[in-house]
């Protein structure tokens, strides 16, 4: 009877004994739970580091915004509110404001707002009062108002500038782009400037490149260095235009000096380009001549248009003294005698010079003139006459 008292008892105390352990873990947990949730929602003034989590703020540095972050290698925050460096890679879960610099590579998952600069690559969910600088490339999900990189820049909408060594991807932009080879984008409200190739759905503004614009429709003016390509643009400024609805020109005219050139007139319903190819007829030593310039259409009526043309010819025989170069205006109303067919005749202003010996005979109706050196050079009057035939 007294052993069952005595085994009653201790069973008693140690069911007490666990209780109160059990309590007491759960109290221990609670605390450093509390504990955890206090440092997660605490802004830090500093975080210093070599590479996470070997930092002042260890495994808790992704849940802890700092005003200032330095890490040798790599660090990691849940924010940033002033400066952050890192010696290779930086990584922010949310927002950071101020500046954010990485040797290699910075990446922020919210909002960046101030300036982000990496030596290859930055990356960021959205940037609309930020600056992104990159040796390579910048990557945004969403917006940007300037981003420059070496290589690449990709974002949805430009509100700024973009600029990039060799290209820029867009769905929008508004402001600059400006690419060493190519911009791609869906829209442009602006300038756009690449070395070889524009490619966008619609431009308003003003489209330049060094060998090719293309786009679908173009309120503003499209410069290449050869060919521009639209479904609408009334101002290309190239050597050949092709625009749908636009007109190509296929032509045959003589001058004064019965210098004969076939030209390819192509462009949009204002401006024009005009090349030619061709020969003097009257003077044998210069059997080789080529022409570009451009035209305005100032009246196209379905009788009678009128154009202006600037154009700049140069002929030769490939000698050292058998050059010759005119740079003219020239004014040519045209008789339309169908929808495919018209006939020219108009005069012009010139400006020439050529070390060919008989430059005062091919100067014509010369204004002014000055021989100096073997060069001859004048202002004189012309005439151009022929045929247009419509090919579009």
């Amino acid at each position: 009877m007294g052993c069952q008292t005595y085994e009653s008892i201790n069973t008693i105390i140690m069911k007490k004994n666990y209780h109160k352990v059990k309590i007491s873990t759960a109290l221990v947990m609670l605390f450093f739970s509390s504990l955890m949730i206090g440092l997660a929602q605490k802004t830090r003034p500093a975080h210093i580091g070599f590479i996470y989590p070997i930092s002042t703020n260890g495994l808790s540095a992704p849940n802890v915004t700092n005003n200032f972050s330095l890490h040798a290698l790599g660090g990691l925050s849940a924010g940033e509110k002033g400066l952050g460096i890192y010696g290779l890679a930086g990584m922010v879960q949310g927002d950071a404001n101020g500046l954010q610099v990485a040797g290699l590579w910075s990446k922020v998952k919210g909002d960046v707002e101030g300036l982000q600069v990496a030596g290859l690559m930055n990356e960021a969910a959205n940037a609309q009062q930020a600056v992104q600088i990159a040796g390579i490339v910048n990557l945004l999900e969403m917006d940007a108002p300037v981003q420059v990189a070496g290589i690449f820049n990709k974002a949805r909408h430009v509100q700024g500038f973009q600029s990039a060594g060799i290209f820029n991807l867009s769905k929008s932009a508004k402001g600059a782009q400006i690419a060493g080879i190519a911009n791609l984008t869906k829209s442009v409200d602006g300038i756009q400037i690449a070395g070889i190739v524009n490619e966008v759905d619609s431009v308003e503004g003003v489209q330049i490149a060094g060998i090719v614009n293309r786009a679908k429709k173009v309120n503003g003016v499209q410069i290449a260095g050869i060919v521009n390509i639209a479904e609408s643009s009334d101002y290309p400024i190239g050597i050949i235009n092709l625009i749908r609805d636009g007109e190509i020109r296929l032509g045959l005219y003589a001058d004064e000096n019965l210098t004969s050139m076939i030209t390819l007139k192509s462009g949009g319903k204002k401006l024009y380009g005009i090349v030619g190819l061709g020969s003097n007829l009257q003077y044998q030593e210069l059997p080789y001549a080529v022409e570009a310039g451009i035209g305005l259409k100032v009246v196209d009526g379905s009788h009678f248009r009128l154009d202006v043309e600037g154009t700049n010819l140069f002929m030769t025989n490939f000698k050292r003294k058998g050059e010759y170069s005119r740079s003219g205006l020239k004014v040519l109303p045209a008789l339309v005698l169908s929808n495919k067919v018209e006939i020219f005749a108009g005069p012009s202003i010139n400006y020439m010079h050529t070390k060919y010996a008989i430059g005062d005979e091919l100067a014509g109706m010369s204004l002014w003139n000055r021989e100096r050196k073997n060069v001859y050079k004048a202002i004189h009057l012309g005439l151009s006459a022929g045929i247009n035939l419509r090919i579009n």
